[in-house]
């Protein structure tokens, strides 16, 4: 399991979740009705839908009114010995995949759910606040959609990973303006 930024805030309290923390995570199913999953390596999604309530009838389940969230929400997270998860939330990871690297398919996941929400130009001037895990995460998918990325953040080590990646960068005090970015 991975640590994440928001088990971070939940033990300030986000969310008043109280429970077994953890959300990231790459396991083995040990027990399932399909008979298939059983041994397999998997990830999965942490919301636990309901397909009942109007969010889920409008093909909205992410916005479920009744759903658990893996370690945030009414479900015990991945920190614990064992967690269970619907099925259908499972995903076998490929062989070729470490345990390392398979355990940030959920915030690789987000990143990627911003191109669902907006439409990006190659032309779209973007502008990536912060060079922490997820800004990391969120520059490298949105990069090879623009030719006007800048990722700024405070960490000079941050930043010098992005570089290495060709990602154009800039200190959090730098001069750039909010007006020189679309999104």
């Amino acid at each position: 399991a991975g640590v994440c930024n928001t088990d971070l805030e939940i033990l300030k309290g986000y969310m008043g979740f109280k429970g077994i923390l953890g959300h990231e995570f790459a396991g083995v199913v040990e027990e399932s009705d399909n008979a298939q999953l059983v041994g397999q390596r998997v990830v999965g999604e942490i919301n636990c839908v309901c397909y009942q309530c109007d969010f889920c009838q409008r093909e909205m389940p992410n916005h479920c009114s009744n759903r658990t969230v893996l370690g945030i929400l009414g479900r015990y997270g991945a920190f614990a010995e064992y967690l269970t998860l619907p099925d259908e939330n499972l995903h076998i990871v490929p062989e070729a995949l470490e345990d390392d690297s398979a355990v940030f398919t959920e915030p690789v996941a987000a990143a990627h759910r911003i191109l669902e929400q907006i439409s990006i130009e190659k032309t779209d001037k973007i502008i990536v606040l912060g060079a922490g895990k997820l800004g990391q995460l969120i520059a490298q998918v949105l990069n090879p959609k623009c030719k006007q990325l800048t990722c700024v953040g405070r960490n000079n080590w941050k930043l010098e990973i992005l570089k290495d990646l060709g990602i154009r960068v800039a200190a959090e005090d730098s001069l750039l303006q909010r007006h020189q970015a679309d999104i």
